[in-house]
């Protein structure tokens, strides 16, 4: 919102690491100029069609905030959606507005809880076992990065929190767990293509 010459967001992209990130962030918005395939869409300036939500259901409120527009975008593809970036179409965010700062514990603890319930929520037993050692080294980068900034007790309870609510999750039937389905085995392939090269675009892009 300050500096409306720059991106804070052009759609979201998920990786093996278990992270979600923008390339656009911090960047000239004229680098960003066309139309693009995305992951998700920023919860803050997201369009969707509502005949979608009868395929992928309602937002989950169990996720509060932080990574329920990437658990939203996640699901639209497993049910063939497509997640579209518009470039003409321009939100001004104030980012970070009601938690006050880009890093604080409110937003490390509920960002960590959030990131271990899409993974539970989205992937096939299968594709968690061809992605746990990229997730394990993704929750321990994060782990070190949070005890640099002397959050990393936050980060770990985060984690902690996430798995009790998987266990919750299961413990009331699986309420929100998306199913694997063999006619969508395609775009599960797809959908683990795009989290390799996420990977990669993450550190290059």
């Amino acid at each position: 919102m300050k500096e409306p010459g720059k991106i804070d967001d052009c759609g979201d992209l998920y990786c093996a690491l278990g992270w979600a990130f923008t390339p656009g962030k911090g960047k000239s918005a004229s680098l960003y100029d066309r139309p693009c395939e995305i992951f998700a869409g920023c919860g803050a300036a997201v369009m969707y069609r509502m005949p979608a939500f009868d395929d992928i259901g309602d937002f989950d409120e169990e996720h509060f905030a932080y990574l329920e527009d990437v658990d939203m975008g996640y699901r639209a593809r497993i049910m063939g959606y497509r997640n579209v970036y518009e470039p003409v179409s321009v939100i001004y965010h104030a980012g970070s507005a009601v938690s006050g700062s880009k890093y604080n514990r409110f937003k490390v603890n509920l960002a960590a809880r959030n990131s271990v319930y899409i993974i539970y929520k989205n992937m096939p037993v299968l594709q968690l076992v061809i992605n746990l050692p990229f997730l394990l080294i993704g929750f321990i980068i994060k782990t070190l990065f949070f005890l640099l900034k002397l959050m990393g007790l936050t980060y770990i309870r985060g984690l902690a929190r996430g798995v009790g609510l998987c266990l919750k999750d299961i413990k009331n039937g699986h309420r929100h767990k998306v199913w694997f389905k063999p006619r969508n085995l395609g775009r599960y392939i797809r959908i683990q293509a795009e989290l390799w090269l996420n990977t990669v675009r993450r550190f290059v892009g």
